[in-house]
């Protein structure tokens, strides 16, 4: 069983020993992540190909290691992977890339790709009629991208009620705060929620019962078009220095003498 704690942990641990930059985004998807692969995304643990797998999409590919540490945790991912991270002999990298024996299931990071691929995956399992979901993670300042809205209306149109998008709406995206670029939260939560007609959820995305209940939402409650978590995040969570930092979108925090706590004492 995934602890959210414990996911933070190895994750600030995972950024602080390679020295690897992209902790604070990856940072606010931890209770996200637990809570779904906890109880709700099927897969086989023994098979990371096993065709009646639901398909995850994390379109925010540079916010990725908390991901690697829960593939790792679950035994998809060797943990010699984790140790030769940020060096040459990794094949992760600092964003996602594609890889089926480790159930990555698309590159990412070049932000928009995301989910209009998760459209798509969605879309040939409905005409294949087979029962598998598409869960897809993108962040707010992703969001600014007219991709992501071109593949949501496609959604609708398809009646993609096998599909769930989470946007990690933590305020920040790479060099300054989403409401100096583009709409603030609030707004864009209202524009989203005009996409959906049932399942909208804007909730606190590190509550994890808040979290469970709109997983269960999506997996259990019949709906004709595809669902929504607009999670509130907060950009760093866990560590003082990062949380709401505009500069450490890429920064890890030992350049500013963050010091790692020492499991033995």
């Amino acid at each position: 069983m995934l602890q959210s704690e414990d996911i933070r942990k190895q994750t600030i641990r995972l950024s602080c020993e390679t020295g690897a930059g992209h902790l604070a985004p990856a940072l606010s998807t931890v209770e996200l992540l637990t809570t779904l692969f906890n109880e709700y995304l099927q897969f086989n643990p023994d098979n990371p190909k096993d065709e009646s797998r639901d398909r995850f999409v994390m379109s925010k590919g540079h916010g990725a290691y908390a991901y690697y540490v829960i593939l790792n945790e679950l035994g998809f991912l060797p943990k010699e992977e984790l140790e030769n991270f940020n060096t040459e002999k990794a094949s992760i990298m600092g964003c996602l890339v594609q890889n089926n024996d480790y159930m990555i299931e698309a590159s990412t990071g070049s932000l928009g790709h995301g989910l209009p691929l998760a459209v798509g995956m969605a879309q040939s399992f409905k005409i294949q009629n087979k029962t598998n979901r598409v869960i897809c993670m993108v962040g707010d300042g992703e969001m600014q991208e007219g991709s992501n809205f071109e593949a949501m209306m496609l959604a609708y149109r398809f009646k993609l009620d096998n599909l769930l998008v989470i946007i990690d709406a933590n305020e920040l995206q790479a060099m300054g705060r989403v409401e100096d670029v583009a709409l603030d939260n609030d707004r864009l939560s209202k524009v989203l929620s005009g996409f959906i007609d049932k399942n909208y959820f804007d909730i606190d995305g590190h509550d994890e019962s808040k979290i469970a209940a709109a997983y269960r939402a999506f997996y259990e409650t019949k709906s004709e078009h595809f669902s929504m978590i607009f999670a509130r995040t907060i950009k760093g969570k866990g560590v003082e220095l990062l949380e709401g930092s505009s500069k450490h979108h890429f920064r890890c925090p030992t350049l500013d003498g963050y010091v790692l706590e020492d499991e033995d004492e």
